[in-house]
This record gives C-alpha cells, structure tokens and sequence, in this order.
C-alpha cells in the first residue's frame, strides 16, 4: 500500500491537486479574514487579495514539487510565465463572483445576506476556483513547466532509446536485421 501511495504522489496531476486544496484552503482563509475585517465592502478584492497570496506558495510549491522534474531549475523565465498564467487565473477565478455580484445582483439587500454568501461561495471558491484550476494546469503543464514535453521526451525514449554516446537511437539487433546507416561527419 505504501509503494502505491508513493507511486501516486509521482503523478504530476495528483501533487498539483494537493497543491491546488491547500492553497485553496489558505485563499478560503485569506478570503474571509479579509472579507469581514478591512474589505467587507469589496469582496472581489479580497478574493483577490487572497487568492494573489495563495498563487504566491503555489508557485514555490509547484516549481519545487509539482513539476521538480520536467523543467530544471527555476528561471526568470518560468517566473515570470507562472505569473502571466496565474494573472489570467486570478481574473478567471474572480470572473464568476463578479458576475453573480455585479450583473445578477446576488448580493444583499436584493437578496438575504444568507444567499449572498452562498451565492458568493458558489461562484467565487466552487466554480472560479475550478475555471481557474482547469486553466492553470493546461497552462502551467504546456508552457511553463513544460511537463508535456517532458513526458513526450520520456515517451519517445521509452519507444526508441538514446544511446548518448552515439547520439543516435540504438535499435536492438536480432540475426536477420540489417544494422541501420550511421552518417559519418
């Protein structure tokens, strides 16, 4: 059981959910501190407030563990692709709130305080959370972290293995194969 769970946790997709519920539990924390102390005029700010912080420990999470094997080392550039995505993420994850806000009119007094919050709570952490989750690993997987290219490469080895000294496939040879022509510089 051990080795299955570790198995598991190899999985790109699984840590970037483990990721993702943590920080997730951390905006939700953010989110209502700020809410119902400095902002509770402003709750789309302050989804965004905390989902901006929450993206903060994502990234450092997600460069160190997510994806610690596909891409190498954290560059600027990488940085500054995780923010890029993370931007369009923090929009896509405020999009819905705002919509239920301010072109439904779900808040209160149109509606009891009761259904604003759980219209709020269903707009906002549920379904901007999971838009921007979908988003992000597309995102973060294909070019930033370049996990995608990292599995095909490990696809095409698996197929047809490198042997690094000839910079070359090395094809494995029976009796009736004929040995493939190497070019010689």
């Amino acid at each position: 059981m051990k080795e299955s769970f570790f198995k598991l946790l190899q999985n790109e997709k699984v840590r970037f959910l483990i990721v993702g519920g943590g920080c997730f539990v951390l905006t939700m924390v953010i989110n209502y501190a700020v809410k119902y102390t400095v902002l509770t005029a402003k709750p789309t700010t302050a989804l965004i407030i905390a989902t901006g912080i929450a993206s903060i420990v994502s990234y450092i999470l997600s460069s160190r563990w997510t994806w610690q094997g596909s891409s190498g080392k954290p560059t600027f550039i990488q940085l500054l692709g995780f923010a890029i995505v993370t931007v369009i993420g923090i929009g896509l994850n405020a999009l819905p709130q705002w919509v239920s806000r301010y072109i439904l009119y779900l808040s209160y007094p149109n509606i009891s305080f009761l259904a604003q919050e759980i219209a709020d709570f269903i707009a906002g952490p549920i379904l901007g959370t999971a838009l921007a989750m979908v988003f992000r690993f597309w995102a973060l997987d294909r070019f930033v972290f370049k996990g995608y290219e990292a599995r095909k490469k490990a696809e095409l080895h698996e197929v047809v293995p490198f042997d690094s000294e000839q910079k070359s496939p090395s094809v494995p040879m029976d009796e009736d194969s004929v040995p493939p022509v190497q070019k010689t510089s």
